[in-house]
């Protein structure tokens, strides 16, 4: 019977420095040492540097002669040299090696990308080398997009948002957070570290878990029908001035036309004066224009509330001083808001509220384009924008003679008047999904909304507009017990405000109009139809109406 040739196998770096063995290779070296990050060529000084995926007869530093073949390995998506050594030419068997350690690996794939959860892989420094099938369906990624690149990278160019491998690799922990993949789920990932062994730090892996059936279930053991809020995309910020925060959410068509009529017009130099009640959205509107502006969005914007200034100080906040022009003024004098603005956006918050002694010089400072500091000679060029606000009825102020008239003619070249929230009833919802989802993500919550306390906002009142709702939607993800916020919570934080309407007492929502009620039927249809589990294909066929109009009408209601 023919004996099959001894051999064995000596895996290398590029650069020669052996990274594994197989312990037969000191049968043929003669020699017991650990071979470890030795270069291969102390004990095959003949080694062929040129030679590749073929043998070729060799000897050892000893002069023992055997035949050697290098190949290419790749091993967790790593590259390395495979030395083959025997002592005679037996090309078949060899290959059977190389085919079980390709078998080998291509199990080990099979067997991640049977998981559910998703796998994300990377070595100690951050870079992706392995991320599983359910991975890329959860996150609607491609590898080509990953593989190689670095989470660090990859967070930069908002490919992954809030990547917990970067978050494992900085802190040397386990982590858990959740993440709203831009083009994906929601998902719950937990990061964790793999040390080899050693106890050295080398991989990261990070599970994914999509949340969405979490949800429902949570919203089913509350006893609640199911309402799915989930954003398929990151919503950009228009502007990071004056606490915007986030991004315009509007289906009241008044509310439209006034930000329609505000990008028009964003370029001009024209004064613009903006009305509305408090917590409307007047200084989100300015920043808006300021940000829609081409010539004046790289340029500072520079809020002045008006009512929060003494009034013994606003004029040196508004024009500067000189040095010495009062006591205790600062050495060297001071720049004023209108000259720190630049080219930019001075937004005069409750101009109702300046004293009407600066009234007259303000006027002045718009005709003239220029103004003085204190106590200075020389004149300097107003280059900002104006952009003026109040809540108050100014028309009445005038009449008053609280209120200078020319001053208000020369402010109301432009004026847009915000809505008050309980007109626009279209935007609550969204509004409310928006903030909840903001706050859930910023204090690390998975709360939700009943039906019930949607059809309380809808009925509420809202004196303080989206202030108010901002400020009450945080404070009910922070005290809520459950992820469940019911009309009961929503009750307890209104108390007997003048607002609140006690919807328990309307009988079949008899305050609402036609068309909310139309949006709430609808909306309940489209719901269940989604529970389902159908593709968005089926949904819009079973609706009777086009893929396109389901997507519009998902993004309407926040589904």
């Amino acid at each position: 019977m023919d004996r099959y040739p001894d051999f064995t196998y000596v895996i290398t770096d590029y650069k020669f420095n052996i990274k594994d063995y197989d312990n037969k290779i000191y049968e043929f070296i003669g020699d017991e040492v650990n071979l470890i990050n030795k270069k291969i060529t102390i004990y095959f000084p003949m080694l062929k540097i040129d030679r590749c995926n073929y043998f070729y007869k060799t000897k050892t530093n000893k002069n023992k002669e055997y035949y050697i073949k290098r190949s290419e390995i790749e091993i967790n998506d790593e590259n390395y040299y495979i030395f083959y050594v025997v002592d005679f030419l037996m090309i078949t068997e060899i290959e059977k090696q190389v085919s079980y350690l390709n078998h080998q690996q291509y199990m080990y794939n099979e067997m991640l990308n049977k998981l559910e959860d998703g796998i994300y892989i990377t070595d100690e420094t951050g870079r992706t080398l392995y991320v599983n099938d359910a991975f890329i369906n959860l996150s609607g990624l491609s590898r080509d997009s990953l593989i190689g690149k670095t989470v660090q990278e990859l967070n930069r160019n908002d490919v992954l948002p809030n990547s917990c491998c970067e978050k494992v690799i900085d802190t040397r922990q386990t982590v858990t957070t959740i993440n709203n993949y831009y083009e994906g789920q929601k998902c719950l990932v937990t990061g964790s570290l793999i040390n080899n062994e050693k106890g050295e730090f080398k991989r990261t892996i990070a599970v994914v878990r999509d949340v969405s059936e979490l949800d429902i279930l949570m919203k089913k053991a509350a006893n609640e029908e199911e309402l799915l809020f989930s954003y398929t995309k990151k919503m950009k910020s228009i502007n990071q001035h004056i606490d915007d925060n986030n991004a315009v959410v509007i289906n009241n068509v008044k509310t439209k036309d006034i930000y329609s009529k505000a990008e028009k017009f964003a370029d001009v130099d024209t004064t613009l004066l903006i009305l509305g009640e408090t917590g409307v959205g007047k200084d989100f509107l300015a920043a808006y224009i300021h940000g829609k502006s081409v010539k004046r969005s790289n340029e500072n914007i520079i809020k002045i509330n008006c009512a929060a200034i003494p009034e013994h100080l606003i004029e040196s906040e508004l024009f500067g001083y000189e040095n010495g022009a009062f006591t205790g003024a600062q050495v060297g004098g001071k720049k004023g808001l209108f000259e720190e603005a630049g080219r930019g956006t001075v937004f005069l918050d409750e101009i109702d509220e300046m004293p009407y002694t600066l009234q007259v010089k303000l006027l002045n400072v718009l005709n003239d384009k220029c103004f003085y500091r204190i106590g200075g000679t020389k004149s300097i060029q107003l280059n900002a924008r104006i952009i003026a606000a109040t809540n108050a009825d100014i028309k009445q102020l005038v009449l008053e003679k609280k209120f200078r008239a020319d001053l208000y003619y020369r402010l109301n070249v432009i004026s847009l008047t915000i809505p008050p929230l309980r007109d626009r009833k279209e935007d609550i919802i969204p509004l409310a999904q928006y903030f909840l989802e903001y706050y859930n993500n910023q204090h690390r919550k998975n709360c939700f909304f009943s039906p019930d306390c949607l059809k309380h906002f809808l009925v509420y009142k809202w004196y303080g507009n989206i202030r108010e709702m901002k400020n009450l939607i945080e404070r009910l993800i922070l005290i809520a017990d459950d992820v469940c916020i019911d009309s009961k919570l929503f009750r307890e934080q209104i108390g007997q405000d003048a607002g609140f309407v006690d919807i328990d007492s309307i009988s079949d929502e008899g305050e609402l109009s036609l068309k909310e009620k139309i949006d709430v039927y609808e909306r309940t249809l489209i719901e269940d139809a989604m529970k389902k589990d159908a593709t968005l294909k089926e949904v819009a066929k079973e609706l009777g109406i086009d893929i396109s109009t389901l997507v519009r009408k998902k993004q309407k209601y926040g589904i």
